[in-house]
């Protein structure tokens, strides 16, 4: 696992002004192959996820779960999102998410379509942004 260069990424994302989404890990697996070697990707994804929810639980305080759904059908709906929830709805089902130093952070496992890679994501809004809510 590469836990530590992503305890890293997280961190560096709060040097940075501004909202940010960064892929951390990325399983290039052949959507034409074999579906064993598809689930062993997508569960060590998983498992990457959980290990780096539990370090920044451990560091921030346990994370809030936050449901994309809603903000990917306001989204396919026309309405204006911002960033980084703009991007993120269109891939992570579910964030995990933390507010740090007056920003919020999420970690997250992208995959919305078979054919897309499995990716463990990582979010940072802009500083006073809450974390986000059910749109509308």
């Amino acid at each position: 696992m590469h836990l530590a260069h992503h305890l890293a990424a997280v961190e560096r994302l709060h040097l940075v002004p501004g909202a940010h989404l960064i892929t951390l890990r990325t399983a290039a697996v052949d959507p034409e192959g074999d579906a064993v070697e598809s689930l062993e990707a997508e569960r060590e994804i998983r498992a990457e996820r959980e290990s780096l929810v539990a370090l920044l639980s451990a560091r921030w305080g346990a994370a809030r779960t936050l449901d994309l759904g809603p903000h990917l059908l306001a989204a396919a709906d026309g309405a204006e999102l911002p960033a980084p929830e703009r991007e993120l709805c269109w891939h992570v089902a579910e964030l995990a998410v933390w507010t740090v130093r007056g920003r919020w952070c999420g970690v997250g496992v992208a995959r919305r379509s078979p054919e897309a890679p499995h990716r463990l994501l990582a979010a940072v809004a802009e500083y006073g942004r809450p974390v986000p809510h059910e749109p509308g």
